[in-house]
């Protein structure tokens, strides 16, 4: 069966506002990623009495439920939906290493290709490796958190 998807154009646009001092100061941003043709979009939940709940997982090949193939992961947002608690997201790289992230009640996480991260102490000795798994834990309470994933 051939597929009937026409792989589009994301427009991700960001903006900040404020005013200080009477003065505003406003910032807004906008990117696009060509040839999308897989989009994730869910609202989970998170629990804190675990040892984490997957967020997903990247492999060289293979997708599936909650699973991308590597090359073609373009873009993740992960934005915690809870008004007072957070959550820690750790990401582990194809060495097993890890590194975590607190996220805020009511903020979000951008990034976008998996393919080059690292855990050295030394920034000048940063050497790629690509990222594997993505894991949450709620600190209290269980949070709902929103995932949007877009790749090729």
């Amino acid at each position: 069966m051939a597929t009937t998807i026409t792989a589009a154009t994301l427009t991700v646009d960001i903006s900040e506002t404020i005013t200080l001092n009477g003065v505003a100061r406003n910032s807004a941003t906008s990117m696009t990623i060509a040839s999308i043709g897989e989009i994730h979009n869910r609202i989970m939940r998170v629990e804190s009495s675990t040892n984490g709940t997957g967020i997903f997982d990247v492999a060289a090949s293979n997708p599936g439920a909650g699973s991308f193939v590597r090359g073609n992961f373009e873009y993740c947002r992960i934005t915690n939906l809870d008004d007072t608690n957070f959550i820690v997201i750790q990401f582990t790289d194809e060495s097993s290493h890890h590194w975590e992230l607190k996220l805020e009640a009511g903020k979000t996480l951008m990034f976008g290709d998996v393919s080059s991260v690292d855990n050295e102490a030394d920034i000048d000795d940063f050497s790629a490796s690509t990222l594997t798994k993505c894991i949450a834990k709620a600190d209290t309470a269980d949070v709902d958190i929103e995932v949007y994933i877009a790749s090729l």
